[in-house]
């Protein structure tokens, strides 16, 4: 994983130019909600609890494609399909996969704050 594939910088552009003042509101409200939606789903993870893994990374994929985190949109899009069809091989890593994600997110977004 590298910061480059982190953010998705022409949706940011858009977000940029529509939000204008709101942006950084926005942005800091998605890094508050995704910390405790991450905390969730690893609870979630540890419990077996297939319903809630399905509803985190749905809702998780949903704020993360908005607000340009490709990869964490992607890698969420991957465990809720997976979640889904109850293929839930390897769900141990899910939590830290995305946490890993949403700091190069983190990271790369700076920049435009």
């Amino acid at each position: 994983m590298n910061d480059s594939n982190s953010i998705d910088h022409s949706v940011i552009d858009t977000l940029k130019g529509l939000m204008k003042d709101k942006f950084n509101f926005l942005i800091n409200t998605f890094i508050d909600n995704a910390n405790s939606q991450l905390d969730q789903l690893q609870t979630a993870i540890d419990n077996d609890e297939v319903k809630d893994i399905i509803a985190l990374t749905h809702s998780i994929k949903g704020s993360s494609g908005s607000v340009g985190a490709s990869q964490m949109h992607l890698l969420s899009k991957d465990y809720e399909e997976r979640a889904r069809k109850d293929e839930l091989e390897g769900k141990a890593d899910w939590a830290d996969n995305l946490k890993a994600e949403f700091k190069l997110y983190q990271a790369a977004i700076q920049s435009y704050l």
